[in-house]
């Protein structure tokens, strides 16, 4: 569908009265359920599953690193093909498709793979369904599939591409653009799309990817939450103000943080310095420095180039060693597991700040946390179980399947964990401090996209296919 065929639609189709689906606390409406935090305590999975013991049903679904989410009796996922970015709404019950409804790409927009045009996950608020395609913009349907309204899309500076997911709260639609210059959030009105709010944010050195929380508050204004380049902040829901925030615990969020309370928990890799002679073969001329023109040898290390020359160089369109040095001595030390307090006026690093622990935590996937035991997995599927108060570390241990990498971040219940790694390997395990294997799947098929779970049934997206697990 072209924009302007969209828009035609728009006009025509947001006049008509349909049958809106109630949502749930059982449901699971955003990028890692309707809180964020992956987990739906209640929920009961299968003792056993696999792709013949409680498989629901299955359905082929195109090329997309979207999670899947579920509003009532609906599930949305979106994927690409060609120039064409789609969301699709599917049966809950039988996976059978209900509708599909497509825009056009508008710009080019590099990503790093496996991100894609459709990383961000759709989000519903019950009465719509919301969906960002960094290449397009971001776009908004009725639950029949019907255009409501739509935003473009500006022309980003990433490193790695855009992959922070929209999120739905009081009426509003929140996105969070964190790139290497002009980053900002922003609110749309989710009736209209119409702009609310705006403000601008810090820019890193490579970019922030993480979609944020919302915290309510027993006193005071709904907030959201975000963690970023070089500080986590607190943002008035209503109005966009910053409330307060706490400076340098982060660098290049990937992974998306976990409210558990008044509580935040966030991870990345502790930043360490990258040295020059790991690029020093793109010098074509041997000149001691990165030309603008030598970095298109790659398009993340070419915007890499423009964002140190920018921020820690000379202005001259290339970057030597002293300035390569300079820009990642910036990011030493910060990072690790972290957890802070949340909420206060102003810059509140010293007051909020509660512990780190700095061994093996992973780039891309979330935590599983509650007040007591914090689970996270690396590459090669080490588990590492933290204490959620003190920030030790009680186990570690490597799963015995699925050992390769993983981009999906953790789901699971209030006994239950599952992952899945890149090779489509999924495991699900007690969710306890020495946690032990209860099942392992093997889908053939690899696993990018973070599942999900809903009205006791776990939803997991490989490149291929959606498949619905749950108790027959």
């Amino acid at each position: 569908m072209t924009m302007r065929r969209f828009l035609t639609a728009a006009a025509v189709l947001t006049a008509l009265t349909t049958t809106v689906p109630v949502t749930t606390a059982g449901d699971w409406t955003r990028f890692r359920g309707n809180d964020g935090s992956g987990v739906v305590p209640d929920a009961k999975l299968p003792d056993t599953f696999d792709l013949n013991t409680n498989l629901l049903w299955k359905t082929e679904v195109p090329t997309g690193t979207s999670s899947p989410i579920i509003a009532g009796d609906r599930v949305f996922l979106t994927w690409f093909a060609g120039q064409a970015r789609t969301i699709q709404c599917l049966d809950v019950t039988t996976g059978r498709e209900l509708w599909q409804q497509s825009v056009d790409k508008a710009h080019d927009e590099p990503a790093t793979p496996p991100a894609d045009p459709t990383t961000p996950t759709p989000v519903c608020d019950g009465k719509r369904v919301y969906a960002f395609f960094p290449d397009a913009g971001v776009f908004a349907w009725d639950l029949e599939g019907h255009a409501v309204w739509n935003r473009p899309a500006s022309v980003s500076t990433t490193m790695h591409g855009l992959s922070s997911s929209l999120v739905a709260v009081d009426g509003l639609i929140v996105q969070v653009v964190d790139q290497l210059n002009n980053s900002f959030i922003t609110a749309y009105d989710a009736a209209t799309g119409k702009t609310v709010w705006k403000n601008e944010r810090v820019s890193g050195l490579t970019g922030a990817y993480s979609t944020p929380v919302v915290y309510r508050p027993e006193d005071g204004a709904t907030q959201i939450i975000t963690t970023g380049a070089l500080e986590v902040v607190g943002y008035d829901a209503a109005t966009g103000r910053r409330l307060w925030w706490v400076m340098g615990k982060c660098n290049a969020p990937v992974s998306s943080p976990v409210l558990i309370g008044d509580r935040l928990f966030f991870c990345e890799p502790v930043g360490e310095g990258i040295p020059f002679s790991m690029v020093a073969a793109m010098d074509a001329n041997k000149d001691g420095k990165l030309q603008a023109e030598e970095g298109k040898i790659s398009e993340p290390i070419f915007r890499l180039i423009g964002r140190i020359d920018s921020a820690w160089g000379d202005g001259d369109n290339a970057v030597d060693e002293q300035e390569w040095d300079k820009a990642f001595g910036s990011l030493k030390g910060k990072g690790g597991l972290v957890a802070i307090k949340v909420g206060g006026e102003g810059d509140m690093t010293k007051d909020n700040f509660l512990w780190s622990f700095r061994k093996s935590m992973p780039y891309i996937p979330s935590i599983i946390t509650d007040d007591k035991l914090v689970l996270a997995v690396n590459d090669g599927g080490l588990v590492t179980a933290i204490d959620a108060q003190t920030g030790e570390q009680l186990n570690k241990g490597r799963l015995k399947k699925g050992t390769n990498k993983y981009y999906a971040s953790p789901v699971g219940t209030s006994d239950r964990v599952v992952f899945a790694d890149t090779q489509g390997v999924v495991n699900m395990v007690t969710r306890s401090e020495k946690w032990e294997t209860l099942q392992t799947v093997e889908l053939g098929d690899p696993v990018y996209a973070t599942p999900a779970i809903a009205g006791d049934r776990l939803y997991i997206r490989t490149t291929t296919a959606l498949f619905c697990f749950g108790r027959k």
